[in-house]
């Protein structure tokens, strides 16, 4: 039911934009040790001109606190709206610091959780960006920067009924804060949107990535039982980041 409504709230706020706000979307927050809770809890703040009351999501970390503020990530903030009980919803999420560029830090934040398949949000520290929609219905694998650091590539897998998850990959433009577009160089079609398992992608430069998958010609579980029992081969093929201008 609450995917359901996940998709209904991200039709409806296409096009909106966080609201005018001159904090960042994510912030690090000197919290005493003695203070922090051990699941994520919402934190209401009143705001400077004492008008309205500002809410956050407050994550403990390993090695710091963050707070989430819900004015900036409207997704989030329709998606809690929703809840019956915002609370419990909050505590089922997850937030983990992905990878740090010469800028920012960036993390990735899984809500809406079913059967360990979740939606994901990534924010930055930055003023400029709210969240941003990645994937849903997914687990997140792996993630790592392009060699100048300008581009973020993003891992997920879905569950599937065969021996292997299918997966998909998106590329995240981090100065215009944008998904970047794909271009199979090999024509080998219907590979990406968690229609393949792929088992591994890496950047060859800062506008190609390789991507591993089983070395098969059809998707079904004879043919990955064979593959998994006596050869294990894998067919590498190239992207290319399609650029607008």
């Amino acid at each position: 039911m609450m995917q359901k409504l996940l998709g209904f709230l991200l039709l409806l706020l296409l096009g909106i934009t966080g609201c005018s706000n001159d904090q960042p979307a994510i912030v690090k927050v000197d919290t005493p040790p003695d203070k922090v809770s051990e699941e994520p809890e919402l934190v209401e703040e009143v705001s400077e001109d004492e008008e309205e009351v500002d809410e956050f999501i407050e994550f403990p970390l390993e090695d710091e606190v963050v707070r989430v503020n819900l004015n900036r990530v409207p997704i989030l903030q329709a998606y809690l709206q929703a809840a019956s009980n915002r609370q419990n919803v909050i505590e089922t999420m997850k937030i983990e610091r992905i990878t740090s560029n010469d800028e920012t830090n960036m993390y990735l934040l899984a809500f809406s959780c079913k059967n360990l398949q979740c939606s994901y949000l990534l924010l930055d520290e930055t003023v400029e960006n709210s969240g941003f929609l990645v994937a849903d219905l997914a687990s997140f694998e792996t993630s790592s920067l392009s060699p100048d650091q300008t581009k973020l590539l993003l891992k997920f897998n879905r569950q599937s009924t065969l021996k292997l998850p299918v997966s998909d990959i998106v590329v995240i433009d981090l100065k215009n804060w944008e998904e970047l577009s794909l271009q199979n160089t090999d024509e080998i079609n219907d590979i990406l949107d968690f229609q393949w398992p792929i088992l591994g992608a890496d950047w060859v430069n800062d506008e190609t990535i390789s991507i591993s998958i089983p070395d098969i010609l059809q998707l079904t579980t004879e043919q990955l039982e064979y593959w998994e029992l006596h050869n294990n081969a894998t067919n590498d093929i190239l992207f290319q980041i399609e650029n607008e201008s």
